[in-house]
């Protein structure tokens, strides 16, 4: 009996321990959070210095935070700190313009709220801006024009903004699934507005924010990496057609000029 009671003591002086451990660690979030927040505000009102300051300060409490406790891990470790990094050039470099800063301070802000909010956080605010942008990009894309590519840098803007707060506590292989699909869209967003065989990169990458901001991971949904084989060989394939087609009329050409 006396066994039994000592082991209840103990697990409770453990769990008790455990407790005491997670709130020193969101108290410690918390007040990078505050930081991160009055950063945004300094930016805001183009007081970058006080800001840079600011962040510059913050690198001993990421660096001492506690990151286990609020259940990150290295990955997440990583895109915090490449968060903070961003920031920080973003900051530093005179060159940066002032809504490139305000970006980046607004990313670091969001990623540092989704720690200590991963119910809730602060940058699933912004479904509605992407939602919309997305339709500009898909009208922008059977438009054609210089229109398109407008839109794409808006809505990439906002992806940089907020993907490494969505993309928190997620697993490589769902961190790279979007991050993929907009690589390989970024790479050849010239012959998106032009190709019809790129429709289906549009229903994947609405589909994907869909499945950020809802949170559903569904463990049968096809890979990205099926969608732009698939469809990125249809685009590759059409190209090298459209360009062997050119070449054996430019060939054509040049035998009856020669003939003549």
């Amino acid at each position: 009996m006396r066994g039994w009671l000592i082991m209840l003591a103990a697990t409770i002086f453990l769990m008790g321990l455990g407790a005491e451990q997670e709130g020193q660690g969101h108290e410690g979030w918390t007040y990078i959070d505050a930081e991160a927040e009055e950063i945004v505000a300094l930016v805001r009102s183009e007081n970058y210095e006080e800001g840079r300051n600011r962040l510059q300060a913050l690198a001993d409490e990421l660096t001492a935070a506690d990151y286990e406790a609020m259940a990150l891990d290295v990955h997440d470790m990583g895109t915090i700190i490449m968060s903070y990094e961003r920031l920080e050039g973003a900051l530093t470099e005179v060159s940066v313009a002032g809504d490139e800063r305000l970006t980046e301070a607004m990313g670091f802000y969001y990623v540092v709220d989704a720690v200590i909010q991963p119910e809730s956080p602060k940058w699933k605010e912004t479904r509605h801006e992407v939602e919309e942008q997305l339709t500009q990009l898909r009208e922008a894309a059977s438009e054609g024009g210089t229109s398109f590519q407008h839109a794409w840098n808006d809505w990439r803007k906002t992806f940089e903004m907020i993907h490494p707060a969505a993309t928190l506590r997620l697993s490589p292989s769902d961190r790279e699934e979007v991050r993929s699909l907009v690589t390989f869209m970024d790479e050849h967003s010239h012959r998106l507005k032009e190709e019809k065989e790129a429709l289906p990169f549009f229903d994947a990458l609405e589909k994907q924010m869909i499945r950020l901001y809802e949170g559903d991971r569904e463990e049968n949904d096809p890979s990205l990496v099926t969608v732009i084989a698939i469809v990125g060989g249809a685009i590759l394939f059409s190209l090298s057609y459209a360009g062997w087609r050119k070449y054996r009329g430019e060939a054509r050409r040049g035998r009856r000029s020669r003939d003549r």
